[in-house]
């Protein structure tokens, strides 16, 4: 512990941040492609946006603990495609990124849901992708 004029700071606690490489990874995004339109038996890519690279990206659905999918990418993005969905893909999803070799892991994307016609919601709205955080 050292006194700086009226602030105390604790060094260790410091260099325990320093030593841990602390610093926080940039949040990726999630979207899905098409946005708008999705069918049961349609195919819908999910795209993550990853702001490091290269990269371990790993897809997770519906709150999963658990990937559902993962990957590797030299550049930017990587694309995970749903094949001849049905009503079981229509969740929500996030990814999430680890820097190759470093062990360090970003925290999840906000969530996306896919939402198809022909699920039987029956209120005649038009399917599309939300982003779980901007709903009212």
């Amino acid at each position: 512990v050292a006194t700086c004029g009226s602030n105390t700071v604790s060094l260790a606690g410091w260099w325990l941040v320093a030593a841990s490489g602390a610093r926080q990874l940039p949040q990726p995004s999630l979207s899905l492609h098409p946005s708008q339109g999705v069918s049961l038996g349609d195919n819908v890519t999910l795209r993550c946006h990853v702001p490091r690279s290269p990269s371990r990206v790993y897809l997770y659905r519906d709150n999963s603990p658990r990937p559902y999918r993962s990957a590797d990418t030299e550049r930017g993005t990587i694309d995970f495609s749903l094949v001849n969905i049905n009503s079981d893909d229509a969740v929500k999803y996030q990814c999430q990124y680890e820097i190759s070799g470093s062990g360090q892991t970003s925290e999840k994307s906000d969530p996306v849901e896919l939402v198809a016609i022909g699920e039987g919601s029956g209120d005649g709205d038009w399917p599309w992708a939300v982003p779980t955080g901007s709903r009212p």
